[in-house]
């Protein structure tokens, strides 16, 4: 076997235990994720499931807003958005108004205890990763946010 040979299994070998890793640190991100969606959506209201609580967060960030919208940006499917936009609308977590456009269609937005609420826990939220990441240097932080994004940006070319 050549120099070259070995030196391309050993960089073969290399980055195949380099993406094991990848995908076992991706693991732990979805776990704490997900335990963080969960706690954060029963702090908002015990009544809303997650999934309502990814709504209700697009509406606050982008409102007023068509179901198309919210759908698109949460990923979940017609079915699902439309049953936890109507849980959250009876639980008056937002309102409704005929899309201008599309008669047919609804415009929602939040009500403004929502917006308050979010906000305190969105505060909350950035205090717990400024925490985290308090020891990280500023050069560190860019450079996670920048690989974290591009990451992200190849996932959604995928």
């Amino acid at each position: 076997m050549s120099t070259a040979t070995t030196l391309e299994a050993v960089t073969s070998d290399e980055r195949a235990a380099a993406l094991l890793a990848v995908e076992g640190e991706m693991a732990r991100i979805v776990r704490a994720v997900r335990i963080t969606l969960l706690e954060t959506a029963a702090r908002f209201s015990p009544e809303i499931q997650p999934s309502g609580y990814l709504v209700l967060r697009q509406i606050v960030a982008h409102h007023p807003t068509p179901p198309g919208a919210i759908i698109a940006s949460v990923g979940m499917d017609k079915s699902a958005v439309s049953r936890q936009l109507r849980i959250l609308k009876d639980l008056g977590f937002v309102t409704s108004v005929p899309d201008p456009d599309d008669r047919r269609a609804s415009l929602y937005a939040p009500t403004a205890e929502t917006v308050e609420r979010m906000g305190s826990i969105r505060r909350d939220v950035q205090a717990a990763y400024a925490d985290i990441l308090d020891d990280w240097s500023e050069n560190d932080l860019e450079q996670f946010v920048r690989l974290l994004g591009a990451f992200n940006d190849g996932i959604e070319r995928r």
